[in-house]
């Protein structure tokens, strides 16, 4: 800095900042989207969030057409083995979150958690979730009366049945509500229904006509295990002062193969467009100040 700029800042009182030191930080090469599906539950014996994660791609390269970013988005896919699906309980859940953050912080950019909600003809990106303590009369009187997250799980058991070992108590000085943060879920929803729907109009593009995918922006997960886990994540980043992204998006109970297929094709829209939002040149542009 040279002395005249020195001299005005100190007569306006300004604290010249250190100079930088050591080198620049590495260019951002690539977006990192890790996607996780949940098991059966009682009265699913399927769980197509599940199903859905073993028809995805590892990468979106930027001439893909679901990628309208700058730079490849890879995807990592912890949960579409045989088996290895999100198990729906809530004590599982707990564990499982702390420990997929503690793997994967340092390498994702943004994670999208899937869940099925069977009967629904649409998919929907989530703005929010609520802790254990959250209370409404809008899922009936045992929530308003005991709070959420009191269906019993797979085991049988409800979020009350968390021992202190296992995390009870986690989140007590964390907001009743997060949404997701550094994210325009509505933005987000409307970019993803244009490109994964672009093949949809017979004016547009040759070959075979895709289904038309339907995709809502709803204002939370629930009080089962979907909202359970998306809070887990929200509150994860928010503790930690993370910048990931962390979207919950609920799909239907289709599991035929071509809709499972088109399924694929929807969360790739939406793992190109959360990473739409994200500056490469400034990736910790939010959120939580360390």
């Amino acid at each position: 800095m040279g002395d005249v700029e020195s001299w005005k800042m100190a007569l306006q009182g300004i604290t010249p900042l250190p100079a930088p030191s050591g080198p620049p930080p590495a260019p951002k090469r690539e977006f990192v989207v890790l996607v996780t599906g949940m098991g059966p539950f009682p009265g699913a014996p399927l769980n197509t969030s599940h199903l859905l994660t073993q028809h995805l791609p590892s990468h979106l390269s930027i001439i893909n057409k679901y990628n309208s970013t700058s730079l490849p988005i890879r995807i990592l896919n912890p949960t579409a083995g045989q088996g290895q699906y999100v198990k729906t309980e809530y004590s599982y859940v707990r564990t499982y979150v702390q420990a997929l953050y503690d793997k994967y912080q340092d390498e994702v950019d943004a994670i999208i958690h899937l869940g099925m909600a069977d009967g629904w003809e649409w998919y929907t990106v989530e703005e929010r979730a609520f802790n254990e303590k959250f209370t409404s009369n809008w899922w009936g009187e045992l929530v308003a009366a005991e709070g959420y997250y009191m269906i019993p799980d797979a085991k049988g058991e409800t979020v009350k049945d968390i021992s202190k070992e296992g995390g009870k108590g986690m989140w007590d000085d964390m907001p009743l509500g997060l949404k997701a943060a550094g994210v325009n879920v509505r933005i987000l929803v409307d970019d993803a229904r244009k490109v994964v729907n672009f093949e949809t109009d017979e004016k547009r593009g040759k070959g075979e006509k895709k289904e038309k995918v339907d995709i809502i922006s709803h204002d939370e997960a629930g009080n089962f295990l979907c909202g359970f886990i998306y809070y887990e994540s929200l509150a994860t980043v928010r503790r930690r002062k993370l910048n990931t992204r962390v979207l919950f998006c609920h799909v239907p109970g289709w599991a035929e193969p071509e809709r499972l297929e088109r399924g694929a094709d929807f969360v790739c829209a939406v793992a190109g467009a959360v990473c739409r939002q994200i500056n490469p040149a400034s990736p910790e542009q939010i959120m939580y100040p360390r």
